[in-house]
């Protein structure tokens, strides 16, 4: 349903390294790249991330309320998923733990404010 996600950045280099490290922590690797625009993906047939320069040229701002989770294979992993964000300069929004709904997930903010999550369902029940 979901072909690719997108967030603003204000320093595409930056951002991109950040990302290099973070994504790389779930298999994804750079499949496109210009010079505003930044795409990693793990597999062709599913779903891409992406960063960008803002095309409209105003400043690049998270939206409020708005939050990306990346799907991991285990609570392990999304520990892993985390730290590196964190070891990497992003900012803590929730340490990994179990929450409602019988998911395991941890929140944080990458360097430019853009809310993530890294997240393994222990139970499908809430499904």
């Amino acid at each position: 349903m979901i072909g690719y996600t997108m967030v603003g950045v204000k320093d595409i280099k930056r951002a991109g390294d950040f990302y290099d490290k973070v994504l790389g922590m779930l298999g994804a690797t750079r499949k496109m790249e210009y010079e505003k625009f930044i795409l990693w993906n793990d597999a062709a047939d599913k779903p891409s991330f992406s960063i960008c320069i803002p095309f409209d040229g105003n400043s690049a701002s998270v939206g409020n309320g708005s939050m990306i989770a990346f799907p991991v294979a285990n609570e392990q992993d999304v520990h892993k998923v985390y730290d590196c964000a964190i070891e990497n300069g992003a900012t803590d929004e929730g340490a990994p733990g179990m929450r409602d709904g019988g998911y395991y997930i941890g929140y944080f903010r990458d360097l430019d404010g853009n809310k993530l999550a890294a997240y393994y369902y222990v139970s499908d029940e809430h499904l």
